[in-house]
């Protein structure tokens, strides 16, 4: 086909799409026709993220689309909040000195592994033979069956409610029938508990006052609670919705504290607060599936801490082998340098929990050191050699020593980091495994998902700068390691780590928000202002959204996101479409499946199947029946596909296995070898060392039923865009479509007039004149 018709045809379907109501991004038009692998978005860069760096709408200044970071920052805009929240811990004696305020408060239990080591423990040390008797009928009872038990949230709503008002009524309902519902049931699929055996009783000895769960602000505890308890309950959270700044800023959708524990220090009570001004719903009271999932994600989030992801609560780990403190008390303050290089002296775990180390840059960071965590950590990026797992190295709390997440550079996408992603968020095995590694609960691995980030690449991706060759004037460019996860230009436009959503660069200017600059080890650009978010070491990565969208509709799976342009990337949305990076300029979506036998991914463009069997291959494909072609890069397999290398990290029980080759781009082929998991139990012959995979839509066994589809004719997306859904056109609608038919028919009359036969034309005579 000619340049002309080409241009013609990519004309009317943008003027259709604007007869639809439809935006056309920046730089659409021509940038499939000349292939052009970058575009002059310079005026990107320089972009200010201030105040709206957790605003995920966008700005238009000058006539031209600002992009906004949306990233929902849980407490770095409002640090003094987690300071609020470290105070109400460290304010209670039990937090200060590890003994129990009232020691002979006790939750019944049946057969608790722990009463049955203490018992084992007693019976050697005294050789008493009732203590014997009591060990058999111990083991027999454990033996016959497991005694842990999904667990059981229960919901005291009455602080909450007492918020109600005509104006946030709604609000609080949808608190309590939406996101509250979801939180229960995430965390009784994930956590099996040893189950209070009758009714759960809070003790006093650890509320403020004796009778508020975390602070006076929160919730009042029933007396009931006390004196009777609460029935068929593991874990009693009193919801609150005080307004207070003491708790509520800006960016803050809830903040949550454990206020009691049973004598293994297990938390058995918490406050959860929800700034209701920071819920966004609509009028009648319904959300976007977009907003559920965030507000459930940061409810999952805030539990998590009360369940034990805390850096007041790692000193209250128990050793689920030994059934004894990980920490001996009573605890003892020590001095050490703090991640920030303060020096604190203050009360931490032991070292057999967290360690400090530093980093080869100098940074000086603290890792979690615990078995399942530190198996996990190192499963998950494919290097032997970690100790543990990172603590955040830039603490959302002014004044803490660790921090209470996961790293944001190591752990981008993770739930428990300290950055709520706008894209996809991640509960990793990583987070069950501390959990599991505190003794008080067992985790059901299936309800993890394994990060995409850093999955498989190897010890470089952690020990090595996000961009090298930076600073001192020049600009750092991506590594090996770091293709997929970094970039370094404004201009770029890519996929999300786990290839769900079309995402742009996040390059921020720190000295036009008035921000101090990047620190020396975080320096990667010409410009010492310029970096990626704070929170990841400045390292930039594709979390930001472009061209007036938001996050939700530059996501790949969500079907209603298809629009008239992107017929001519013949683009599909759906459940089980993924983004690829494609030489169009940003990322495109198609339909993809991730092959288990064959150890493969493949995808679909314009009804046909294409197969990556290396990582960043380039595929040509056609789009449009033809009429266009472009060239799709495959992604890495380890991060769209990362079940099927060893599922949920092998859930901490083995380690992984990966192949010379395998997590450096090799797969697919007839000698590639798959990973696996060799399990510490060598009687467990489970992909994943537990329960861990399931096929889905995602993931087939194969791909026999994946069949290419009749191409349709070239005209055929053009004509659907007209009879599809007529019924959901304006008067204006069909006024623009009137208008550009006769404007057709007045082009193919042009068109068809230069081949018509000219008339002969007569020479003029000439006159003569006498001389």
């Amino acid at each position: 086909m000619t340049q002309k018709p080409k241009l013609l045809t990519i004309t009317l379907l943008a003027c259709l799409s604007l007869a639809q109501g439809q935006t056309i991004p920046n730089g659409l038009l021509f940038q499939n026709e000349l292939e052009q692998e970058s575009r002059d978005l310079s005026w990107l860069a320089r972009d200010v993220a201030g105040d709206s760096l957790s605003d995920s709408h966008s700005s238009r200044t000058d006539g031209r689309t600002r992009r906004t970071h949306p990233i929902d920052n849980i407490y770095r805009q409002n640090s003094h909040i987690r300071r609020t929240m470290e105070d109400l811990e460290n304010e209670m004696p039990y937090y200060q000195t590890g003994v129990r305020g009232d020691p002979e408060f006790r939750v019944s239990y049946k057969n608790h592994p722990f009463d049955r080591l203490r018992v084992e423990r007693e019976a050697a040390a005294g050789g008493d033979e009732q203590h014997r008797n009591l060990q058999d009928e111990s083991e027999t009872t454990t033996e016959q069956t497991n005694p842990f038990k999904p667990i059981r949230i229960h919901f005291d709503t009455s602080a909450l409610d007492a918020e109600r008002t005509s104006s946030n009524g709604q609000k609080v309902d949808f608190v309590k029938n939406i996101i509250l519902p979801r939180m229960s049931d995430f965390w009784s699929s994930a956590l099996s508990v040893v189950p209070v055996e009758g009714n759960l009783l809070i003790s006093t000895a650890d509320l403020q006052g004796r009778v508020y769960c975390g602070d006076s602000e929160f919730a009042k505890v029933p007396s009931n609670h006390i004196s009777t308890g609460v029935p068929d309950t593991d874990l009693v959270l009193y919801v609150s919705g005080t307004p207070s700044t003491r708790f509520c800023g800006p960016s803050t959708l809830a903040v949550a504290v454990a206020c009691n524990f049973d004598q293994f220090d297990r938390p058995i009570a918490g406050a959860v607060n929800f700034c209701l001004d920071q819920i966004e719903i609509d009028d009648d009271g319904t959300a976007s599936d977009s907003i559920i999932d965030d507000n459930v994600d940061v409810a999952i989030h805030e539990c998590a801490h009360v369940l034990g992801m805390s850096s007041n609560s790692y000193r209250f780990f128990w050793d689920p082998d030994t059934g004894l403190p990980r920490t001996y008390r009573p605890f003892e303050a020590r001095t050490v340098v703090c991640v920030n290089g303060k020096e604190m002296t203050l009360i931490l775990p032991s070292d057999n929990t967290m360690k400090f180390f530093i980093a080869t840059n100098g940074q000086r960071y603290a890792s979690i050191v615990t078995p399942k965590v530190a198996t996990v950590a190192r499963n998950q990026f494919d290097c032997q050699e970690l100790n543990g797992a990172q603590l955040e190295n830039q603490p959302t709390g002014e004044n803490s020593c660790t921090g209470d997440h996961w790293d944001e550079r190591m752990f981008y996408p993770e739930l428990l980091s300290g950055v709520i992603s706008p894209t996809t968020n991640y509960l990793s095995p990583l987070t069950l495994a501390l959990l599991e590694d505190s003794g008080w609960y067992m985790a059901n691995y299936t309800k993890s998902n394994v990060s995409p980030w850093g999955h498989g690449v190897g010890c470089d991706f952690v020990s090595s700068p996000c961009l090298v060759g930076g600073g001192n004037g020049r600009d750092g460019s991506v590594p090996s390691y770091g293709k997929g996860f970094f970039c370094n230009k404004a201009s770029s436009r890519g996929c999300s780590p786990g290839a769900t959503h079309k995402m742009a660069c996040t390059v921020i200017d720190y000295s036009l928000r008035g921000s101090s600059v990047p620190d020396s080890q975080f320096q990667y650009f010409s410009d010492s202002g310029i970096g990626g978010p704070r929170e990841g070491d400045y390292c930039p990565v594709y979390g930001s959204v472009y061209s007036g969208y938001k996050a939700e509709e530059l996501d790949c799976r969500i079907s209603s996101n298809n629009n008239a342009i992107d017929v001519i990337y013949s683009e599909q949305y759906g459940e089980n479409s993924m983004c690829f990076e494609t030489t169009s300029g940003e990322g495109r979506c198609y339909n993809a499946r991730c092959i288990y036998e064959d150890f493969n991914l493949q995808l679909q463009v314009d009804g046909k199947w294409y197969t990556c069997n290396e990582d960043f291959a380039q595929i040509p494909v056609s789009t449009l029946s033809g009429a266009f072609g472009t060239t799709v890069t495959c992604p890495r397999l380890s991060s769209v596909c990362p079940d099927m290398f060893c599922p949920a990290n092998c859930a901490g029980r083995g380690n992984c296995v990966f192949p010379d080759g395998t997590s450096s781009n090799s797969y697919g082929s007839e000698n590639a070898t798959r990973p696996r998991c060799e399990c510490f139990d060598t009687s467990d012959t489970s992909a994943g060392c537990s329960d861990t995979f399931v096929l889905d839509g995602k993931y087939l066994r194969d791909g026999s039923g994946l069949t290419d589809k009749i191409k349709t004719s070239f005209f055929e997306p053009l004509i659907a865009v007209f009879v599809d859904h007529p019924d959901t056109w304006t008067t204006a609608s069909w006024a623009w479509a009137a208008a550009l038919f006769v404007v057709f028919l007045l082009m193919i009359l042009c068109i068809c007039s230069s081949f018509w036969p000219e008339k002969e034309k007569k020479s003029p005579q000439m006159k003569r004149y006498a001389v």
